[in-house]
């Protein structure tokens, strides 16, 4: 049995306004009783998108014009906001993201749990870039570019997105994207280390280095 050809991509961009967000960030419109989840979008916005993927039951698509921005929308702070999976909310307040925060806990509570509190507390807060105290970040050589590339994976990709630092991770690592690059460069086993796990306490930053293959002691002086 033959499968079914999918059919083409629609390539002119599609009026909406935006009904909701989704936990993961992205904006959410119904066309046609289908629900569609819009990268670059906020509630209540009148935005033009183009389709990225269509499946059975959801399809996808980015923002290419915003006719009618949220008061909730802001500048990313990052330049590779756009590419890089490692956050969705740098377009969105950081008041209007605890807010999202909190009610998706609520629901969570509601129809997961069947309970709600009786008392809702003012959220604890702290800062709004360097906060991210845990990651996993890839790493991989690009034989194409002759470099090292550590970082969030793209959105939807498998591909490592190429930056040099990042404002939401801790600074002790977030700052020192181009120094982890340099050290795994210089190693024996540059290609065969695909992974860094990140920790930070306190007091102390750990990282996990995964490795593919037996280390060199010179590999390992250098870690």
């Amino acid at each position: 049995m033959s499968r079914r050809r999918k059919s083409p991509l629609p390539t002119e961009p599609v009026a909406v306004t935006i009904e909701s967000l989704s936990h993961a960030g992205r904006g959410v419109v119904h066309i046609n009783g289908k629900t569609v989840f819009i990268d670059g979008a906020l509630p209540g916005e009148e935005v033009t998108f183009l389709y990225q993927a269509r499946h059975r039951r959801y399809d996808e698509g980015c923002v290419v014009e915003i006719i009618n921005a949220s008061a909730d929308r802001t500048t990313p702070l990052c330049r590779h906001f756009e590419r890089c999976g490692g956050c969705a909310l740098q377009h969105m307040s950081s008041e209007a993201q605890i807010a999202l925060k909190q009610q998706t806990l609520l629901d969570n509570l509601q129809r997961i749990g069947k309970v709600m509190p009786e008392q809702i507390l003012e959220p604890l807060t702290g800062p709004i870039w360097g906060y991210r105290r845990k990651a996993r970040l890839g790493v991989r050589f690009v034989i194409k570019k002759s470099t090292i590339l550590v970082g969030f994976r793209e959105k939807r990709s498998s591909f490592i997105t190429e930056i040099d630092s990042c404002p939401v991770l801790f600074p002790t690592i977030g700052n020192r994207i181009s120094v982890l690059r340099e050290l795994i460069a210089g190693m024996k086993a540059f290609a065969q280390i695909p992974q860094f796990e990140v920790a930070v306490g306190d007091n102390a930053t750990s990282i996990i280095v995964r490795h593919l293959a037996d280390l060199a002691a010179e590999d390992r002086d250098r870690l």
